[in-house]
């Protein structure tokens, strides 16, 4: 069965896996902390605590009468205690004769796009969960009522205004925008003329970074009753914990792996194993993830209404 893969090994297949994830995922590095490398090999919580944000530097004569006594802050970490509870997964399999009928020149990119169907499905999973949780009750903050006719690259200024009166870093911020608002800003004249923005968002229709934020499009981000239509954050907004799906008995197939990627720190396995009874071998993709909202001040909501 081997010779079947042609440069398609599991390995392969297996890094296909974890680099779609990865892409998919890159966008949550700018509104969640990432937990993964705090989590333990057993249990179903993951436990952490976010920092919060210094407060205004004050001066040592006019408002601390040259007294260092109260220039240092009690500092009040928040306890962050993730459930490690949504499983998805998803996999595709290959009879002996479905493979046989792949020509060999294509059998490489038909898995490859096989791979990259199936892990985007947990992708957008762990994203829907993740926006799932952008309510007036987690975030009472609404940074911006606007309609997608007339979202522009002021109002971006204008939350870039906000966001520096609330204390957040310059250079720092994650816009999130459903795909009406994301089209406003993509055919505002302000940000298609090359000379004023330099960027060629009219040729490519990808935004580069406004007003300090960088914009990610989420189609998936729900239209729901609190009218929401986007927000901006920043990465100690949210929490995610992901763990890998480990076996009793790795022998028991052809592959198993937990993955981890460099960038946003997803988890996931992939296992491959060859059944008998159907003649076909199974790829599964797995991930095993809590979400949890933090700190309610480093996300404003974008709303129409």
């Amino acid at each position: 069965m081997a010779n079947a893969w042609n440069g398609m090994t599991a390995d392969n297949i297996a890094q296909e896996g974890i680099s779609t994830l990865e892409k998919m995922l890159v966008p949550l590095a700018g509104f969640s902390t990432d937990l993964s490398t705090a989590i333990q090999d057993q249990g179903t919580t993951v436990s952490t605590r976010i920092v919060p944000a210094a407060t205004a530097a004050t001066d040592l004569v006019d408002a601390e009468s040259g007294s260092y006594a109260s220039v240092t802050d009690d500092q009040s970490t928040t306890a962050v205690q993730v459930t490690l509870d949504p499983h998805p997964v998803t996999g595709f399999h290959l009879t002996d004769t479905q493979a046989q009928e792949i020509a060999s020149g294509v059998w490489s990119d038909t898995a490859r796009r096989l791979v990259r169907s199936h892990v985007r499905g947990i992708a957008e999973d762990i994203l829907d969960s993740l926006f799932a949780l952008v309510t007036n009750a987690n975030f009472s903050t609404a940074g911006l009522t606007s309609t997608a006719a007339n979202f522009d690259a002021d109002d971006v200024a204008d939350l870039r205004v906000v966001c520096d009166d609330a204390g957040w870093p310059d250079d720092e911020g994650v816009m999130v925008l459903n795909s009406s608002m994301y089209g406003a800003l993509v055919k505002d004249n302000a940000i298609q003329d090359f000379s004023a923005s330099q960027s060629d968002a009219l040729r490519t229709g990808t935004l580069p970074n406004l007003s300090g934020f960088s914009v990610v499009k989420a189609p998936t981000l729900p239209n729901n009753s609190e009218n929401l239509a986007g927000f901006v954050a920043l990465p100690d907004a949210m929490a995610i914990a992901m763990r890998g799906v480990d076996t009793q008995d790795r022998s028991q197939f052809l592959s198993f792996q937990i993955l981890q990627d460099d960038s946003v720190g997803a988890v996931m396995t992939y296992s491959a194993i060859w059944t008998p009874t159907y003649r076909r071998i199974e790829h599964v993709f797995e991930a095993l993830y809590g979400v949890l909202t933090a700190q309610a001040a480093s996300l404003k909501r974008i709303i129409t209404a």
